[in-house]
């Protein structure tokens, strides 16, 4: 696997360990401020990443497979925070790919200048109350 595609994997991962709220409100929130400070702090990095994958110099199994990786560790963190069961998508397989979808979408807006990483900070309040209505759906 290229070296910064690992590393980019590994920091997600570790990110998503080291969020020690107890509540799906609580991390979800810590969620989006932690990775809006990621990747302003990352942004080269991410972009080299980008770049590798978009010219072929990282085979799309693999781009993949990192991805999925992330996703699986975000989804299981997600579902021990709600034995309850009260946000119903975290128990089905899309709830990591919502919440992501959600950031990733933030993060192309950041990089192409829409937003600034002041703006995305301001606006978490908004963009969670969102997330949780979204995972808090039950029908199919």
């Amino acid at each position: 696997m290229d070296k910064t595609l690992k590393q980019l994997e590994d920091d997600y991962i570790k990110a998503v360990k080291d969020n020690k709220n107890t509540t799906i409100e609580g991390f979800v929130e810590q969620f989006l401020y932690d990775s809006w400070n990621y990747n302003y702090e990352n942004l080269e990095l991410i972009q080299a990443v980008l770049r590798k994958y978009a010219q072929g110099d990282i085979n799309k199994t693999i781009f993949q497979g990192a991805f999925n990786e992330m996703t699986d560790h975000l989804q299981e963190k997600l579902r021990k925070l709600d034995p309850d069961q009260h946000y119903p998508l975290v128990h089905q397989p899309i709830g990591a790919s919502i919440l992501v979808s959600c950031v990733d979408g933030m993060i192309i807006q950041y990089f192409t200048n829409v937003y600034s990483i002041e703006d995305l900070n301001e606006m978490t309040p908004q963009i969670k109350r969102m997330l949780l209505n979204a995972l808090g759906t039950n029908e199919r």
